[in-house]
């Protein structure tokens, strides 16, 4: 009887020590937590699908009052000439001094 006493006595004391040992470290694991204070005020782009929040799109306006929503978008090669007037075009292309071609024949000659 003696033996067994001793035997579950001895596993009460190593549980004690374990237990010590384990409350010393959680008491640690506390002042490990990070801080509120430098929480990032954010939401990621995953948990904002998840709850439905998730807004598509840019933040500003685009061409023609276009935010990039779906079906609020403009598709800006229909006119790539946009920014100019016709006149104004026609200005523009008088003082081109290189094109691509002028380069090309350059390149051709050199060879």
């Amino acid at each position: 009887v003696q033996s067994e006493n001793n035997s579950f006595e001895s596993q009460i004391s190593k549980h004690k020590s374990w237990q010590k040992t384990m409350l010393s470290y959680k008491q640690m694991e506390k002042s490990m937590a990070p801080s509120q204070k430098y929480r990032k005020p954010a939401v990621d782009w995953r948990r904002q699908m998840e709850r439905g929040t998730l807004v598509f799109g840019r933040w500003y306006e685009g061409p023609q009052s276009s935010d990039y929503l779906p079906g609020n978008t403009v598709d800006r090669l229909q006119n790539v000439r946009e920014p100019f007037s016709e006149a104004e075009w026609a200005e523009r292309k008088q003082y081109r001094s290189w094109d691509i071609m002028k380069l090309g024949y350059g390149g051709l000659a050199l060879f």
